[in-house]
């Protein structure tokens, strides 16, 4: 499974690279770089006796925080993009997200603080959390859209939806854990390993489809086409201002 994943890693750094994803979404660009990274070299250190020490569990799950942290940077960064164009929507939904972030993060850290002595329940508890945190805010990112009518371009909706079923597995499988440390550890295997592929092709799929659109100009009309139009705008819009001032009791003078 391990090859299986740096192949369809591999081939969605090729593709971001092509579509040059970087120029629009930094932080998931840098993420697939990193987890590709991550993916060979946790592939390679599993074949040396260092795989089974303390300090490349350690060295393991920091990494893991590192990739959360950048996948929450990345629901920023979708929601900045998706909501920015509209201001009003946007100041609203920021503080909505802003204050939804902040009293998640502390129940996640306040949950994990009991566990600090045993590094294995603290990593499942404070995983666990923060993963469900991910999960409400891109979910609040969609909601927000749907609700002010915004448009979220297909491209982010899916890395969404990816990140999305990535930290529900991930959830599930830490709750397995923490009921039960030596049944979960045969079931979080099979599962996380199957589901991970899943949100790959997602991503590999929206990046191939649409991940040049936002690097496309905008195609603008021709003069002579502005020309033409022109006039019929500006005569629609006498129409529309003079009815309004007909409503109004006034005329201009």
């Amino acid at each position: 499974m391990a090859s299986t994943n740096i192949c369809l890693e591999l081939t969605l750094l090729y593709v971001a690279w092509r579509c040059r994803l970087y120029r629009h979404l930094v932080f998931f660009s840098a993420y697939i770089v990193l987890v590709t990274v991550q993916e060979f070299l946790g592939w390679w250190v599993s074949k040396i006796p260092w795989f089974h020490s303390s300090a490349y569990f350690y060295i393991f799950w920091s990494a893991q925080l590192v990739l959360s942290l950048i996948r929450l940077l990345t629901i920023a960064e979708i929601a900045k993009r998706s909501l920015r164009g509209y201001p009003a929507v946007w100041t609203l939904s920021w503080e909505i997200l802003s204050a939804a972030g902040v009293i998640l993060l502390s129940w996640a850290t306040y949950s994990a603080i009991p566990y600090v002595h045993h590094p294995k329940k603290f990593i499942a508890v404070g995983g666990q959390h923060f993963e469900l945190m991910q999960a409400i805010l891109l979910l609040l990112v969609l909601i927000l859209g749907v609700y002010y009518h915004v448009r979220v371009p297909a491209l982010y909706r899916l890395i969404l939806i990816g990140i999305c079923i990535y930290s529900a597995v991930e959830v599930a499988n830490s709750q397995l854990y923490l009921l039960n440390s030596k049944a979960a550890e045969s079931i979080f295997g099979h599962i996380r390993q199957a589901s991970y592929p899943i949100s790959l092709t997602i991503w590999t799929y929206a990046v191939w489809r649409w991940g040049a659109a936002s690097n496309t100009a905008p195609e603008l009309i021709s003069q002579g086409k502005y020309d033409e139009l022109s006039p019929q705008i500006h005569d629609r819009l006498k129409e529309l201002n003079d009815k309004l001032f007909d409503l109004t009791g006034k005329r201009r003078r």
